[in-house]
């Protein structure tokens, strides 16, 4: 089971008001008693408490994976908690903790509760992923974002993506009328399948037609392809943030000619980068 599956929206906190590690175990621990799925505060609290006296679970990077077994539940529980401003948990490079993943499982289930451990802790070894949770603006959000991380479209696991940063349009036919819309945005990355894309959020971009499953035009201005380089594309996933949106496009229909010039572009990516 994949752990946006098992997550839940009420059990996501995205504003941690904890100086200390122990107000901060129950802070993440109140919103499980809050929806009825354990019954005693102070027997999770205990769990947590005694594991992390063997060895603090904050990993580095602002990240902890505090967790315990305990008979008081049923079911595996995740929390999400996010703290803005940082929460000492005594981790091993000494800095602040600011993403939590507390998991609590039911006791006998060792391996799926180190399999879980091991996914959380592969997956935050991504820094844009670890920036993309401190950025998300709701709980849907950050279980969206998990979800795309964990289970990328099947163009991101075929093709190697290579980080990109360049100026971008993205044009729209609008809706009824010959004219195009056009967005201006940046490359985040891009591989031979596809491209991740931001674009700032202002009046234009707030928009009903930039959505899942719309075709548009990527154009990046690249000097020896004439003028852009054009690739047609489909939007496959949209993240709204504070200030922009990530937007991932998946390539279809493009001629020979056009594939010839991305691989051009994407080979000498690669030697910059």
């Amino acid at each position: 089971m994949k752990l946006s599956d098992l997550m839940q929206k009420e059990l996501v906190l995205l504003d941690l008001s904890s100086e200390k590690k122990e107000d901060a175990v129950k802070e993440l621990i109140s919103p499980i008693i809050k929806k009825g799925l354990a019954l005693s505060e102070e027997t999770l609290s205990k769990a947590i408490l005694d594991r992390e006296a063997r060895g603090s679970t904050a990993i580095g990077n602002g990240v902890a994976i505090p967790h315990a077994e305990t008979s008081s539940i049923k079911e595996k529980i995740i929390v999400f908690g996010r703290s803005k401003k940082g929460i000492n948990f005594d981790a091993v490079d000494n800095n602040p903790v600011h993403l939590f993943f507390m998991i609590i499982s039911p006791s006998r289930e060792i391996c799926p509760h180190l399999k879980t451990l091991a996914r959380i802790s592969r997956l935050l070894k991504n820094k844009a992923f670890r920036d993309d949770l401190m950025s998300a603006k709701s709980s849907e959000d950050i279980i969206k974002l998990i979800a795309i991380e964990e289970n990328p479209p099947a163009e991101r696991r075929k093709y190697p993506r290579y980080a990109v940063d360049e100026a971008v349009e993205l044009r729209l036919q609008k809706d009824s009328e010959k004219h195009l819309v056009v967005y201006y945005g940046y490359t985040k990355d891009i591989s031979l399948g596809g491209i991740c894309i931001t674009l700032p959020k202002h009046e234009d971009t707030n928009d009903s037609r930039i959505k899942e499953d719309i075709k548009l035009q990527i154009r990046i201005p690249v000097l020896d392809v004439k003028k852009y380089l054009e690739l047609d594309g489909q939007i496959v996933w949209i993240l709204q943030r504070k200030k922009d949106y990530n937007i991932g496009i998946q390539f279809i229909s493009n001629d020979k000619e056009a594939e010839t010039a991305l691989s051009r572009f994407i080979d000498e990516v690669k030697t910059s980068s």
